[in-house]
């Protein structure tokens, strides 16, 4: 079997855009039940707010399954959650959960500015899953330069670095968009901006938006747009339902409409 693991990066940007229509992509991979969640409870060592990530990580998974359940009420939607604690996983790989279809874990990082991956490994047919990977703060370096009064040029003189741990809203919004990477949606990007009055669009677009913006103070849930791409992925009778035949690679949207690839989907084969 050919080994087929994907990275998803939040800040990625790619595809090719559609004129008068917003891009959607999906990962090509699905589960065929409903998938398993299993929140990893943070190192002490990353937060001393172990509870509320993980309250948080049960709080974006659900507002998924609100919002599948509003938009598309005819399908099987539900998803189970559990909590591994940190004794249990920390020196663990996700093939020690063979029961976990979506681990969420947490992580401490120091040397980017990148809010979140999902690593996606269904090269094994006996565990195939998703693992979602949040980092708790945000690390930004500064340029410092002196004024050379000689020459009137600036002179680089050093580089500082800061460690800021994000906000509970922060944390919450980039689960939720990892997450719907998780179950196999890739980024929206927006083509007809601005038509949404936010300064934020993704709070009005999609969740799934692909510049999150962790300085917003308000949370984000995923939006009518997102569900319908689920439902090109798993269609509309949901998870388990039935059997998933090709997902399509890449859909086109404008706001208003009924439907997403309203003017054409590329199919992933």
């Amino acid at each position: 079997m050919v080994l087929f693991v994907l990275f998803v990066l939040l800040v990625c940007i790619s595809g090719t855009l559609f004129a008068h229509a917003d891009n959607y992509g999906t990962l090509g991979m699905s589960f065929k039940d409903s998938p398993i969640v299993c929140i990893c409870e943070p190192h002490p060592s990353y937060t001393d707010k172990s509870d509320e990530m993980v309250l948080a990580a049960k709080d974006s998974v659900q507002l998924w399954v609100n919002a599948l359940n509003t938009h598309s009420p005819n399908g099987d939607w539900d998803i189970e959650t559990f909590v591994i604690p940190i004794d249990k996983h920390h020196t663990a790989s996700a093939y020690d959960f063979p029961v976990c279809d979506i681990l969420i874990t947490f992580e401490h990082s120091s040397t980017t500015r990148q809010l979140g991956f999902t690593h996606m490994n269904f090269s094994q047919s006996s565990h195939q899953y998703s693992q979602s990977t949040i980092f708790l703060n945000d690390f930004r370096s500064t340029e410092h330069y002196d004024l050379d009064l000689d020459t009137g040029e600036y002179i680089h003189v050093n580089t500082t670095y800061k460690l800021t741990e994000f906000n509970m809203i922060a944390v919450q919004n980039i689960i939720t968009h990892e997450f719907g990477h998780a179950l196999g949606l890739g980024h929206y990007q927006i083509t007809d901006y601005p038509i949404y009055t936010d300064d934020y669009p993704w709070l009005e677009a999609s969740i799934m938006y692909y510049a999150l913006n962790p300085d917003v103070q308000e949370l984000a849930s995923p939006t009518y747009v997102d569900v319908k791409m689920l439902e090109e992925i798993y269609y509309t009778d949901g998870f388990g339902g039935n059997p998933i035949i090709k997902i399509p690679r890449i859909g086109y949207y404008t706001a208003g409409d009924d439907d997403i690839c309203t003017f054409r989907c590329s199919v992933f084969k």
